[in-house]
Formats: structure tokens, C-alpha cells, sequence
């Protein structure tokens, strides 16, 4: 039954195309989009070619099919037909638009910034340039450049929680906690079920030592996120600083079950074994994952704690020295590293370093992705 349905589906396209003839190009696209909205994507993408025989020249068939297919992640044929609608119209704001989300999702940072820049060429599509150059700067860690296209955004449009979270997670970045949390209350204002705004603000209790309301925050996210592994992580990060390393080595493991390559979950597990006075166990997990984890200055300084426990202070100094060496401003590494040298005899060099802990602390947690709502 259902194959006699095809065939009479493709008899009264054929049909439609017939009474079409050299139909105008308005009434195609109208037709090709009912039927995308229908649901009819095969039959949509039939006319949508037609169309682009007939009217080589008509953006809006390239761009709609490149929809069609980005919507189905197929990413490097929609990234040809935006380009197609690019050169028919070089200010078409959304083909530069959806060609940086094709970009982005195939991690082509470089290519999507430089067509969301593009994109604001265009009136229609300025405010969602302004959105992506937000989120991907926040992606890129680049925060401060990511909060001006965001504040841009908030001042059109002061409701969106899209850029609501993601200003809230570039200010928790820039440790302005207090405004985070005032973002996300604003988020949780209008929607009180969104788990990100209530993920975040746990992240930025965390931070002022304010445990009870972390704590309150994170059963709430954990409830509306029906158990996202990115809640689990920030449950293992309250359970490591409540000194409480059973609880945070199981919350570590739940979430490594649904993302077993999670590098922050990883390194949460192998903390809490520390904490535990496993550091065997703890040092067995780190290097595991010493390859992937090479660029993450916490690795390196979660590496050299678990190193002097185990006795071998030496490599720990130069585990503290590539920690700096990724991220100048780690107080923390400077300040164990102090300590380190001072046993070591280097008195000058253990009060150098205990000077730049002391500086003013830019440290950026790294090992977690920013809180994002999920791109479409």
C-alpha cells in the first residue's frame, strides 16, 4: 500500500511539475516549501532542482535546499549551495549566515567566523551574526570579544535566553560571577525549567563558597536535564571541594557512561582516587589520557599533585612549569611550584613564584565546555 502511495505521490508531482511548464519561479518555491514543511523533503529537493535548471539564478532555490540538507547534517553540500547563492548575491546575509553554522558544526572556526562577520552585511541577518560570533568566540575562550557581539544582542533583544546563557557563561569565564548569576535568574525568570541557567548559576556558587545554593542549583539542573553529563560533571567539582571523593569519583563515572571521553569527567574521576589516597589508580588514569589531555593546563597541574603524593617531586615541578606554560596566570600552579622549589632549595625562585600567585588571578577553567544551548 505504502509503494502505491509513492508512485501516486510521484505521479502528482510529476503533474504539478507539468502544469508548472515554464511556471513562474514564485509558484515553485511555494510549492517546493509546502511540501518541505509537509515533511516532503525528497519531493521539495525535486523541485527545488528544477527550479534551478529553469532559473539558474535564483538564489532562493539554493539556499532553501542547502537548508533542507543542513537540517539533515549534510554539511559539505550545503556549504556548495550557500556558496552558490553567495554568488549570485553577494550581500545575501542568511547564505552567509547557515554556511558559518555549516562551518561551525564540521569545527571550521576560522571559515564560520569569517561568514558570520560576513553576514552582517545584511539588515535580516545582523542580530543572528551578532548571536554566532558571540557563541563562538565563547567557544574559541576568546570572552571578551565574545561578550561584545553578545551585549550587542541583549540590547536589541533583552529576552533571548539563547544569549542570555551564553553571556552567563562568558561572564562565569571572566569570573564576573555575580552579573552570571543575574543572567541567569533573568533566564529562570521566564522559564523556570531551563537546566543551563540553573547549571550555571551552581557553577558560580561554587566559585563564591556558597555550597548550599550550588548544591540547591545542581538538583534542579539535574532534574530538568534528566541526567546530562555535563550536570554530573559540576556534581563531581562539588563533591571534590566538599572533600567528599567517593561521591565525586561516582558522579564522575555515571557521567563518563553516556560521554566516556569527556576529558573534564576524566580528570574528576582520577582526582577523586587522589582524594581517596588511590594515587596509584589516580596516576594510572592520567596517563591514559596524557596524549588528548596534553593542552589542558589543569592536567598538568592535577598531574603534579598526584605526583608529589606519589613521591616524585621532580616531575612534578616540570608538570607545574608546562601548567604555566598554558596558561601564565594559574596561581594555583605558581603557588605549588613555590612550595615544590622551596624543598628543593631554591629559596629565590620559590618566593618569585609565590609572588605571581599572588598577582590577580586570571585563571579560566578550561577542562569543561561553556554551558550552551544545543545549535540547530
Amino acid at each position: 500500500m505504502k509503494s502505491i502511495y509513492r508512485i501516486f505521490g510521484s505521479l502528482f508531482l510529476s503533474m504539478m511539475l507539468l502544469g508548472c511548464g515554464q511556471g513562474s519561479e514564485e509558484n515553485l518555491l511555494n510549492m517546493a516549501s509546502i511540501l518541505f514543511q509537509k515533511g516532503k523533503t525528497e519531493e521539495a529537493i525535486k523541485i527545488y532542482d528544477k527550479i534551478i535548471t529553469l532559473y539558474p539564478n535564483c538564489k532562493e532555490a539554493y539556499f532553501n535546499k542547502g537548508i533542507v540538507l543542513y537540517q539533515q547534517k549534510i554539511y559539505p553540500q550545503a556549504i556548495e549551495l550557500f556558496s552558490r547563492a553567495i554568488e549570485v548575491d553577494p550581500m545575501y546575509g542568511k547564505a552567509y549566515l547557515y554556511r558559518g553554522k555549516s562551518y561551525f558544526f564540521q569545527s571550521d572556526l576560522k571559515s564560520a567566523e569569517f561568514d558570520f562577520q560576513s553576514a552582517q552585511v545584511d539588515k535580516e541577518a545582523e542580530y543572528d551574526a551578532w548571536l554566532e560570533l558571540g557563541m563562538l568566540y565563547v567557544r574559541k575562550k576568546e570572552f571578551e570579544k565574545g561578550l561584545k557581539f553578545l551585549n550587542q544582542c541583549v540590547q536589541k533583544n533583552d529576552t533571548n535566553q539563547i544569549v542570555l546563557l551564553s553571556r552567563a557563561s562568558a561572564l562565569f569565564e571572566m569570573e564576573n560571577y555575580r552579573a552570571s548569576i543575574v543572567d541567569c535568574n533573568k533566564i529562570l525568570h521566564k522559564n523556570q525549567t531551563r537546566w543551563e541557567a540553573y547549571l550555571i548559576k551552581s557553577k558560580n556558587y561554587l566559585i563564591l563558597d556558597n555550597t548550599d545554593s550550588c548544591k540547591i542549583n545542581l538538583d534542579y539542573a539535574r532534574n530538568y536535564s534528566n541526567d546530562n553529563p555535563q550536570v554530573f560533571a559540576v556534581y563531581s567539582e562539588y563533591y571534590l571541594y566538599i572533600d567528599e571523593s567517593a561521591m565525586a569519583a561516582s558522579f564522575a563515572e555515571k557521567g563518563l557512561q553516556q560521554q566516556p571521553n569527556n576529558i573534564g569527567l576524566i580528570l574528576n574521576r582520577a582526582r577523586a582516587f587522589d582524594g581517596m589516597e588511590r594515587f596509584d589508580k589516580a596516576n594510572e588514569i592520567y596517563l591514559q589520557v596524557a596524549k588528548i589531555a596534553d593542552s589542558i593546563p589543569e592536567y598538568h597541574y592535577y598531574l603534579a599533585s598526584n605526583l608529589m603524593s606519589l613521591g616524585d617531586s621532580a616531575t612534578a615541578v616540570v608538570e607545574l612549569t608546562d601548567a604555566i606554560a598554558l596558561r601564565p596566570n594559574y596561581s594555583e600552579a605558581y603557588m605549588l611550584r613555590s612550595k615544590l622549589k622551596a624543598k628543593f632549595g631554591d629559596f629565590k625562585g620559590s618566593i618569585e613564584d609565590r609572588e605571581k600567585a599572588r598577582g590577580k588571578n586570571l585563571w579560566k577553567k578550561e577542562t569543561s565546555e561553556a554551558v550552551l544551548p544545543n545549535k540547530s
